[in-house]
């Protein structure tokens, strides 16, 4: 219609025109707009063979306008508040000219013509066509019309056919949003630029500009002028009608026409009144406005929309019927579930039709996603929603987290998500499975992804070696910190829950990291660890350092073990508190002093003894005692020779300061215990009493001896001391093993003999260790030496006893006072007496002067001489010297020379001295060093000369009486060996002498050099051939003159090169700028040169051992050792070797062990003080690195000013005297300060005298210590020296090797010291060879299979530990189930004893019931009744199916019993499970008790049930007497005929009735008695049921609410009394029926009963295995507990 109707109107139409015009649309409109309407009416069945299903539909065309009248609306319509006259253009000539418009009522065609509504301009073909229309009001300009469409629609083209003239101006819009925008269609004006401005005036181009044109806006013709308006245009091509530009330029939701302007003829321009705006206004006979529902292609026919009339004939409605899956009022979405594709307009053939969501039957929902679509490649879009089934995906093609998909099933299976069986703590991500299998990603469908740490199927198991699985840890179980040196077999395993290690014996702790108390040194042994083994008195306990086992020492105990002494102390021998006899306070007692003989021990102490004669005294003051404790006390004495008597009685009392308190440690001690009584034996030298003292520590005693009787003279006492009883000691008398093995030892050495006597034997090492640990504890630690500094050699004393080593002649433990004749105590020790036997009375002297005691006519500290000058002892006579000395030797003459004299008479010079010594003229020597025979001069300055002359004695060549000058024709007198000749050339010299100091000669012209045998200056090369110039670089030479030989130039430093034009090594920059290099240059170069040299030296030494052999150095050396080796062989085999021999050698030994700890204490000092002084040459030798730099660069420059002025003055002969001169300047200016030191006061001599006096005095100060330390050093060295010396070097490759050392390497099989094998190796051991190497291999090779032995042992280990392991969980599982049924149990117990409870209760209120007063018979009746017709609440198909669910439960207890049975190997080696096999077997016996609990049940049951059939018996007469009374009844009802026997019987029938009521209700409570019985037996029968699905508590509480129920109907149980038979009968069978299912039942019970005895039986079996079990894992602990 569009296409063929358009085209024919004419853009220029005219009156004829236009009348043509309206009679083509007459037949348009009348023929052709009603086949179209058919047409669309047949198009609501569309041929599918040409119509949607091969392309693009559409729904056919029609007026928008037709059935919408009240969508369209007008902005002005004249007559609508009241009737408006209006007048007509075109009817100037008729006679009528004005109307008017009342638009109040609608339009009639008869009755009412003047309305002018806007709904007049829709078509209706009928006759009045031309008598409707719409109608503005007068003079309005400013007008529109506007429809409003329900929906979108298609809109081609508009036709307005006006009545009076078109618009001046007017525009047509419209909207696709309902109204919210508006889009300019066309405009139209008579004057398009003044109207509107800016609108482009044509031509169209594109189908969608906005022209302004003026073809449809004339002011002709007057009446039925049309504006026709089409969207597209016919003249411009159109090259996809389908394309969105298209669409959109059709699609409209409301369209309005605009008119801005009217026409007019002007004379509303010149007279405003109202009559003339009459014929100015708008009026439309028709407005067509074409199109069709809007439905991109997808429909071809519409529908109404809801609300929409669907009978109007014409009516182009809005709703689509869709196709191609779409679906919307304009089809513009796709239909649900069909968003696989986007949504697109079908265009020509392609239907562009929605794609079903392919969602594999798990989802009816979809939607569309544009980014899927295309990472697709524009294949598929659609995106399901609510995906089923478990699944989840774009299609539901994958299951969702924590489902796997089944492999066997289809993925559109319902079933085919699988949900995963993971731990959600052991797995990852919560539990989450592989959801799928795809073997190129490693996946398999449910597989569980166990975090780091956790394994098995579900992920439920923590890895070996990792415990306590958990939800939170990332990695999901812990690492065991399991020590392997603690752990049993080294393994890392612990328990997977607790995270506890299984530790070895002596190891604890969680990690096994720790040794249990009193052990230490966690290592890889059998046991873990090893005791402290703290010494009992060192140690303050036995607890030690985990790590290094140090233990807890007291003062001044060293050592692992606390066994040993810090240097510088000592642990007291048993008679270290020694009280000398001649200190104490005598009485009638005189103390001798008796003098040491050298060479011989000493049989006393002290200085001396006391004389003790008989009756006399003497007291002890002892303040010093550190234990309390019992102390025995040692007496020691001498016997006279000459008189052997024994002392009968000497009595010894204890003077205590006061009583003892009872709570002291000596408070069991009695007077009589402080006096005792005993006697000295003559042929001993000491005693001890049987009786010990107990002294306490802080209190001071005094102890008194009386010696009462002795037969013949007196005796001689040395003194007592107080030896420690060991028995009243803690570490001897505890009783326990340790303690008593202790006093054994102790005893079965005789520790305590040894120390009686003064001269004791060498005492063992194991009775050292006792005293040691006795001492530590008695003087709580190590006592300290306290060397006497003067009196000692050193600070250290003997560790056993504290004797220090005592310089010359010094005694003491202490080395602190001189021995008996010698004086003087000091650094050096004692001096000897030395008192004359001639002169001196003793050969004693006093202490510190040393005086001795002088016979008559001696004199001197000695009584050895003569008075001052006198000589000749021990006739003296005056001396005689020659007035030359003041004194003279008493025995030979003069002495002390004055004036540099001596000789007897100091009548010659001494030596150094010449000159004339009559006249006291002997003047120093004053020789010249350089030109003087060394062998004459002890010093540079002190040279000796003919004593007469002073003439020195030369050297060769060399003149002078100094010896200062060189001969004639010599030269060098400096070179300390006399001078040389000078060589002169005699050709080329000018004389044959030459420079006394330089050497150089005289040379004639052209020769040059020392000898003038060379080159003239600054030329090189030989005179006889050919002398050429020095080429040098006068910015780098030292001097001008060059190599003479060579012509190299002499370079300064830091130059370098032939020329001297470049820098030398170490030195950088560009010459002539050259710079020393950084100081790290030098450092590195002299490491390099020393490097250099010291690879040198042993490149040397390495050539020498390879010509004499590796022994060839030492060969001296070892046959020394030999030697010596043999020497203390043949004294150690000596068979004749004394005691005193051997003690003297053991001594020796002693002696050379303290000095090699001495030795070794001052070399650890000595190395510290190496490595301070070490550190501090670092930092020094760095500085000197520095200094050395800054010198090389002043001494380059001075070295060039000295040589430059060498030169200078040396160069002729005025230059070398003004150097002569110069230096005989300064000679006399030093020869005058010379003097002047020595004459002046104070001068530099006296103050060189008194620094080398304060000099003298530190030495003298420093000396004895030095010469001390120098001399033990130097003893310690000597003591290596010797030990070294005597290894023997041929036992010792005898030993290592297996052969003598002494054959050659090539005859040795066995090898030894330096010998090589073919390959060059070195050669020591073999087969067949028993030395060291040999048995170390073998060794080696045994612990390697012992190795492999025990790896071998441990992987059997390790598989009993994971048996072990399995065993322990399998019993843990069996633990869970017994727990479980005893958990059932229990609660089946609670419930039994609650229902119990309830019934109980409910049968009270029952009987309540019945005893109250106000139950009358027919509510018991009732009651019972009701309670009668209570059924069992299951059938006995469902007894069965209960009782098998109880046989399945209780048969899953016989598991455990199957577990056992497998793990019982197992757990016979576990000692850890020993504790979870108790707490089974306390589950079992907990099980057990639940079964006799049930069992009990049971016989309850039976009990009961047996009741419920006597009550039912009876309930069974009681029903048959019922029934004879009915039949009696029955038989007085059929009476009746005969009145009064009725009225009879009937009297007795109530009387009977009121009995029979008591009967039944009796019968009634048996029958609720019965019934309750069963009701306990049928409970108890149904508990494991009841357990199950919880159904108890809604039973009972059916029974309650029917009971209750019962009870209110009770009100109403007042019938008829012929009821009873009937109620009777029922009862019967209710009854019948009851006890059938009672039979039931009660067989029931009795089988249940039998399969409960046998479950009692097999716990009892149990029980047995458990016990049995219990007793093989207590026989392994005791195997593990004896294994060694």
């Amino acid at each position: 219609f569009i296409h063929f109707f358009m085209p024919m109107i004419s853009r220029d139409a005219t009156w004829r025109d236009a009348t043509l015009h309206c009679c083509f649309l007459f037949i348009v409109i009348n023929f052709l707009f009603p086949l179209a309407v058919l047409a669309a009416v047949a198009g609501q069945e569309p041929d599918h063979s040409h119509g949607c299903a091969h392309g693009s539909c559409y729904p056919a065309t029609g007026d928008l306008l037709v059935g919408r009248e009240k969508n369209l609306k007008a902005s002005s319509t004249c007559g609508m508040r009241k009737k408006e006259p209006y007048c007509i253009v075109s009817h100037l000539q008729d006679e009528k000219k004005c109307f008017d418009c009342d638009s109040r009522r609608p339009y009639d065609p008869v009755y009412n013509t003047i309305n002018h509504r806007i709904e007049n301009v829709i078509t209706t073909f009928k006759p009045h066509r031309k008598k409707s229309w719409w109608q503005s009001e007068n003079g309005k300009s400013e007008v529109f019309v506007q429809l409003d469409l329900e929906a979108e629609f298609h809109f081609t083209h508009l036709i307005m056919t006006f009545k009076t003239f078109r618009p001046a101006a007017m525009l047509i819009e419209r909207s696709a949003d309902f109204g919210r925008t508006w889009q300019v269609y066309r405009y139209f004006s008579h004057d398009c630029s003044a109207t509107f401005r800016g609108v482009s005036q044509g031509p169209l181009r594109n189908i969608n500009d906005v022209i302004c044109e003026s073809r449809y806006s004339d002011i002709e013709p007057s009446t039925e002028g049309e504006v026709i308006y089409r969207v597209l245009d016919p003249a411009i091509r159109i090259e996809d009608p389908y394309s969105p530009n298209i669409q959109n330029q059709l699609k409209i939701t409301n369209l309005r026409v605009n008119f801005t302007k009217l026409h007019t003829l002007g004379d509303n321009l010149l007279d405003p009144r109202a009559e003339i705006k009459e014929k100015y206004y708008y009026a439309i006979y028709e407005l067509v406005v074409r199109g069709n529902c809007f439905c991109y292609g997808h429909a071809s026919e519409c529908a109404p929309i809801d609300g929409i009339r669907d009978d109007i004939e014409g009516m182009v409605h809005g709703r689509c019927v869709c196709n191609h899956n779409t679906k919307g009022l304009n089809c513009e979405q796709c239909d649900d579930f069909y968003n696989d594709l986007p949504w697109r307009p079908a265009e020509g053939r392609n239907t562009n039709a929605c794609k079903k969501c392919n969602c594999n039957s798990h989802s009816n929902l979809c939607h569309f996603d544009m980014a899927v679509y295309l990472a697709t490649g524009n294949v598929s879009g659609g995106v399901c929603d609510d995906c089923q089934h478990n699944t989840m995906g774009r299609n539901c093609e994958m299951c969702k987290p924590f489902y796997y998909k089944d492999p066997i099933k289809d993925i559109r299976d319902q079933r085919v998500c699988i949900a995963c069986d993971c731990d959600p703590d052991g797995s990852q991500n919560g539990g989450m499975c592989d959801s799928h299998t795809d073997p190129s990603l490693g996946m398999v469908g449910g597989q569980c992804r166990c975090k780091a740490n956790v394994e098995g199927p579900r992920c439920d198991k923590c890895k070996t070696g990792f415990f306590g699985l958990s939800a939170e840890n990332p990695q999901g179980c812990q690492q065991c910190q399991c020590d392997h040196r603690g752990t049993v077999s080294g393994s890392s395993q612990c328990d997977p829950v607790s995270g506890d290690c299984f530790c070895k014996r002596l190891v604890t702790g969680r990690s096994c990291d720790q040794c249990l108390p009193e052990h230490w040194a966690l290592s890889h042994d059998l046991n873990g660890c090893r005791g402290c083994e703290c010494d009992i008195g060192g140690a303050l306990d036995n607890h030690c350092s985990m790590e290094s086992g140090q233990c807890r020492c007291r003062s001044h105990m060293t050592g692992r073990q606390c066994m040993q002494v810090e240097s510088g102390y000592f642990f007291m021998a048993l008679d270290h508190f020694l009280y000398e006899a001649e200190l104490a306070k005598m009485g009638q007692v005189r103390p001798p002093t008796r003098e040491h003989q050298p060479g011989r021990p000493a049989t006393w102490t002290g200085i001396g003894f006391a004389r003790v004669p008989e009756g006399g005294t003497l007291e002890f003051l002892i303040s010093n005692v550190p234990y309390s404790m019992e102390y025995d006390l040692l007496i020691r004495y001498e016997s006279q020779v000459c008189m052997p008597r024994d002392w009968e009685e000497v009595r010894l009392t204890v003077i205590r300061p006061g009583p003892i308190p009872t709570s002291s440690p000596c408070g069991n001690t009695i007077p009589d215990d402080d006096r005792l009584t005993v006697s000295l034996p003559a042929g001993a030298r000491f005693m001890v009493p049987p009786q010990p003292v107990c002294l306490e520590r802080g209190v001071t005693y005094t102890l008194r001896f009386e010696f009462r009787r002795y037969q013949d003279a007196n005796s001689i006492l040395n003194g007592i001391a107080l030896m420690p009883r060991h028995s009243s000691m803690e570490m001897f008398n505890t009783g326990d093993p340790a303690s008593s093995n202790r006093k054994q030892t102790y005893e079965r050495y005789r520790c305590h003999e040894g120390a009686k006597s003064v001269t004791r034997p060498l005492m063992s090492d194991t009775c050292a260790k006792l005293i040691t640990s006795m001492s530590a504890i008695i003087n709580d630690g190590a006592l300290p030496c306290n060397c006497d500094l003067q009196g000692s050699i050193s600070s250290m004393c003997d560790v056993r006893g504290g004797q220090c080593r005592c310089r010359s002649n010094v005694i003491g433990r202490r080395c602190d006072q001189c021995a008996p004749g010698t004086y003087g105590f000091g650094p050096s020790g004692c001096i000897a007496c030395g008192c004359s036997l001639e002169g001196s009375v003793t050969r004693l002297c006093d202490k510190f002067t040393g005086q001795c005691q002088c016979r008559p006519g001696a004199f001197g500290q000695h009584c050895d001489g003569c008075q001052a000058g006198y000589w000749g002892f021990p006739s003296c006579r005056p001396c005689q010297c020659n007035g030359h000395a003041d004194e003279c030797d008493q025995r030979t003459g003069c002495r002390k020379c004055l004036y540099n004299t001596e000789g007897p008479n100091c009548g010659i010079c001494k030596s150094g001295y010449f000159g004339d010594a009559s006249r006291r003229n002997c003047r120093k020597c004053t020789c010249n060093f350089l030109g003087t025979e060394r062998s004459q001069c002890m010093e540079r300055e002190d040279c000796v000369c003919q004593r007469t002359t002073g003439q020195c004695q030369c050297l060769p060549n060399v003149i002078g009486l100094t010896c200062d000058h060189c001969a004639p024709n010599h030269w060098n007198l400096a070179s300390g060996k006399g001078c040389e000749t000078c060589g002169c050339d005699p050709n080329n010299s000018v004389t044959s002498s030459c420079n006394e100091f330089t050497g150089q000669c005289q040379c004639r012209d052209g020769f040059g050099g020392k000898t003038c045998t060379d080159c003239q200056e600054n030329y090189w090369g030989d005179p006889r051939t050919q002398c050429r110039a020095c080429d040098c670089d006068w910015r780098g030479i030292e001097t001008s003159q060059c190599n003479r030989v060579t012509g190299h130039c002499v370079c300064q430093q830091g130059v370098s090169g032939v020329r001297c034009d470049q820098c030398a090594r170490g030195f950088s920059g560009q010459f002539p700028n050259c710079q020393p290099c950084h100081q790290c240059f030098g450092d590195w170069d002299r490491i390099v040169q020393d490097l250099a040299v010291r690879t040198k030296t042993l490149a040397e030494r390495a050539h020498e051992i390879q010509t004499t052999g590796l022994t060839g150095a030492y060969e001296k050396a070892f046959r020394d050792l030999e030697e010596k080796l043999a020497q203390a062989q043949g004294i150690v085999n000596a068979r004749n070797a004394t005691a005193a021999a051997v003690a003297t050698l053991m001594e020796l030994i002693e002696d050379l062990r303290a000095q090699i700890g001495e030795t070794t204490d001052t070399l650890n000092r000595l190395e510290g003080d190496l490595t301070i002084v070490q550190d501090s040459n670092s930092e020094a030798s760095k500085e000197l690195s520095a200094l050395e730099r800054e010198a090389k660069e002043l001494n380059l420059t001075s070295e060039q000013l000295h040589h430059q002025l060498d030169v200078l003055k040396n160069s002729n002969f005025l230059g070398a005297y003004d150097s002569i001169r110069s230096s005989y300047n300064k000679s006399r200016d030093a020869e005058r300060r010379a003097n002047e030191s020595t004459t002046t006061k104070p001068s530099t001599v006296s103050q060189s005298a008194d620094t080398r006096r304060r000099t003298e005095r530190l030495i003298a100060s420093k000396k004895d210590d030095f010469n001390r330390k120098n001399a033990a050093n130097k003893r310690a060295l000597g003591d290596l020296n010797a030990r070294a010396q005597g290894l023997d070097m041929k036992k010792i490759n005898e030993k290592v090797c297996g052969a003598p050392g002494d054959a050659p390497c090539e005859e040795s099989p066995c090898g030894g010291a330096g010998c090589r094998d073919d390959e060059g190796n070195r050669h020591c051991g073999g087969l067949n060879c028993n030395g060291a190497v040999a048995v170390a291999d073998n060794a080696l090779e045994r612990a390697k299979h012992a190795e492999k032995e025990l790896n071998k042992a441990m992987g059997e280990v390790e598989g009993l530990f994971t048996k072990v392991a399995e065993a322990k969980s399998k019993a843990e599982q069996a633990k869970g189930k017994a727990q479980a049924a005893l958990d059932k149990a229990t609660a089946t117990k609670n419930k039994v004893e609650r229902s119990n409870n309830d019934l109980r209760d409910l049968i009270k209120q029952i009987r309540d019931f019945l005893t109250q007063e106000g139950a009358d018979p027919d509510s018991i009746e009732a009651v019972a009744n009701r309670v009668l017709e209570l059924s069992i609440p299951a059938s006995p198909l469902q007894i069965r199916h209960l009782a098998d669910e109880i046989k399945e439960r209780v048969r899953s207890l016989s598991n455990v019993d199957a577990i056992l049975e497998q793990t019982q190997d197992d757990v016979r080696k576990a000692e850890q499970l020993l504790l979870d096999a108790k707490r089974a077997r306390h589950r079992a016996e907990g099980v057990k008790t639940t079964a006799e609990t049930v069992k009990q049940a049971l016989m309850d049951a039976k009990n009961a049930q047996t009741s419920a059939e006597k009550a039912i018996a009876r309930a069974k007469a009681d029903i048959g007497d019922t029934e004879a009374r009915l039949a009696q009844v029955s038989e007085t009802s059929n009476s009746e005929r005969n009145l009064n026997d009725a009225m009879d019987r009937l009297g007795t029938l109530g009387q009977e009735i009121n009995a029979l009521k008591t009967k039944r209700a009796n019968n009634s409570m048996a029958a609720a008695r019965a019934e309750e019985t069963a009701t306990m037996a049928r409970d108890k029968a149904n508990e494991a049921k009841q357990i199950l699905d919880g159904q108890l508590t809604d039973k009972y509480h059916e029974v309650q609410q029917r009971v209750d129920t019962k009870a209110k109907a009770v009100k109403d149980a007042k019938k008829r009394a012929e009821s009873l038979r009937d109620e009777a009968k029922e009862l019967l069978r209710d009854a019948q029926n009851k006890l059938q299912r009672l039979a039931e039942l009660e067989k029931n019970y009795e089988e249940n009963q039998r399969r409960l005895e046998g479950k009692a039986r097999q716990l009892d079996g149990l029980e047995d295995k458990m016990k049995a079990i219990l007793s093989d894992i207590n026989k392994q602990i005791q195997i593990y507990n004896t294994c060694q």
